[in-house]
């Protein structure tokens, strides 16, 4: 997403606010944190000030549910104006042709209706590696998708996934021997489908190595909240989560 240079009042957007008087950059409260955490060490420095940013590639598919990648989106993109080079953030998919989000009514085996239709910025063929692979839940599983993701997650340094994006991980062999969760409606499914994974229940997300999945919907910010502060640290993340005037702390991994 990119922001404009030259605003007119016509197009002052939250973000235009924030790029014109740098909220972030001066310190805006953040959250208090009422217990003792630890984020897990990071696996590299962080990123510097006029770096480029982190890429992240998030992988879209038929029926994506918007807000399990919109929301991620939202949280990572924003994180550029706390000061720091952030993430750049692009979607995958198949082909470049528009997928049409779930509006619930895929669930119910009728055509959505009023689904968001988003055109992936790369195919398979032609995506740039990324650094952080995220996928949430989505249609399709076919053999070229889940060697996509298996290739792109061997050189990533750390594959996500919300909501039942964990299954996509499971069939790539991505969890084997791992603790994961899923959406908790999915729960039995999961365990039934994955029995080499150790399944997780009734918390936002799980971090595993360089594997971290979350649960539905909304918990994709909280991960999204989590990867900030795995690779910029704890008071980045916390500005961006009062940025976006998110109140859950379920984004904090505990000692």
């Amino acid at each position: 997403m990119k922001v404009e240079s030259n605003l007119t009042p016509q197009r002052w957007t939250r973000r235009g606010w924030l790029a014109s008087v740098a909220l972030l950059a001066g310190g805006l409260a953040a959250p208090k944190v009422m217990a003792a955490t630890s984020s897990p060490g990071m696996p590299h420095a962080p990123a510097q000030a006029g770096q480029q940013g982190i890429p992240v590639a998030v992988l879209l598919g038929e029926g994506a549910t918007l807000i399990d990648f919109a929301g991620p989106w939202e949280v990572l993109s924003s994180v550029v104006y706390a000061g720091c080079a952030g993430f750049d953030v692009y979607s995958v998919a198949a082909t470049r042709e528009p997928i049409i989000c779930d509006d619930s009514r895929l669930a119910m085996g009728t055509n959505p209706r009023s689904g968001l239709r988003v055109i992936p910025d790369y195919t398979f063929e032609d995506a740039p590696p990324p650094r952080i692979l995220m996928v949430g839940a989505q249609g399709g599983d076919d053999a070229r998708k889940l060697e996509w993701i298996r290739r792109t997650a061997s050189k990533a340094e750390l594959t996500a996934s919300v909501c039942t994006g964990a299954f996509l991980l499971g069939k790539a062999g991505l969890l084997d021997g791992k603790s994961a969760t899923t959406n908790r409606i999915a729960y039995d499914a999961f365990e039934k489908k994955f029995p080499k994974v150790k399944l997780i229940r009734g918390v936002r997300l799980v971090e595993a190595g360089n594997i971290a999945t979350a649960t539905g919907l909304t918990a994709g910010i909280d991960l999204a909240l989590h990867i900030t502060d795995r690779f910029y640290g704890r008071d980045i993340a916390q500005k961006i989560a009062a940025y976006e005037e998110w109140p859950s702390q379920g984004w904090i991994v505990k000692a």
